[in-house]
């Protein structure tokens, strides 16, 4: 699986996770729609944009330079 799908499956997992904890809550002011915007949001962009992939390895280089 490819590095990007794990962080975007994490990050939409995250999202609609707390989708369905507020739909359970019933959130109804809109400080809490804020807040909950806040905490959907906010933890997945900064993952995505920080979470780098694993540098490539002594063998993995050489075998991509023989390709």
């Amino acid at each position: 699986m490819r590095f990007t799908y794990v962080k975007n499956g994490i990050a939409g997992a995250w999202i609609v996770g707390l989708g369905a904890v507020a739909a359970f809550l019933g959130l109804d002011t809109i400080l809490a729609w804020i807040v909950l915007l806040v905490l959907g949001l906010l933890p997945p962009l900064v993952m995505l944009w920080k979470w780098n992939p694993p540098a490539q390895t002594t063998s993995e280089r050489i075998r991509e330079s023989i390709r």
